[in-house]
């Protein structure tokens, strides 16, 4: 089954997320994919991005194709941030928090840390392989540029489930 975001629901991207579009050179084509969804926390970008990727996710941020959100001083967020930091990276800990108490909806690929937690809170989330079936059935992206983009992450030390899209889709 496909997944339906509301186009109401802000998506909390985690750097996974990000990092493996840009592992695929495909970073340029993230905002096409969910248009005016995709927000990252502020807490999250400060504390992950360096170097050439801060400079091309600030880039995103400045031309509106990234909205920053602020880590707000919700005491309800921050505690629970706090207990999910204890157990998880920061960028999961603060992603699952806010969406928590936002109604929002988790993207990342780290499934070990976030599965069961939006599982039990009832948090709506993405993988890198759903935002890439997403390109996939909306045209942005053929088979095999899905398939090079899978190559190309994995090539580059990153982990992804599956070798290619089909073997993907099959498995819904």
């Amino acid at each position: 089954m496909r997944i339906r975001i509301g186009e109401h629901k802000k998506i909390i991207i985690d750097a996974d997320v990000i990092i493996h579009f840009s592992k695929a050179d495909q970073l340029g084509i993230l905002h096409t994919i969910y248009p005016n969804q995709i927000y990252l926390l502020d807490f999250v970008f400060k504390e992950v991005f360096m170097g050439n990727l801060k400079i091309q996710v600030e880039n995103m941020i400045r031309f509106g194709f990234l909205q920053e959100l602020e880590f707000n001083d919700d005491i309800k967020v921050l505690r629970e941030f706090a207990l999910l930091k204890r157990k998880f990276g920061t960028g999961e800990s603060a992603c699952m928090a806010y969406c928590r108490f936002h109604d929002d909806v988790l993207a990342s690929s780290n499934l070990k840390d976030i599965k069961k937690y939006c599982e039990q809170h009832k948090i709506q989330y993405l993988t890198t392989m759903d935002f890439l079936l997403t390109a996939y059935d909306k045209g942005i992206l053929a088979e095999s540029e899905c398939d090079q983009f899978i190559t190309d992450v994995l090539s580059k030390g990153s982990k992804l489930p599956y070798t290619n899209i089909k073997k993907y889709i099959e498995s819904m």
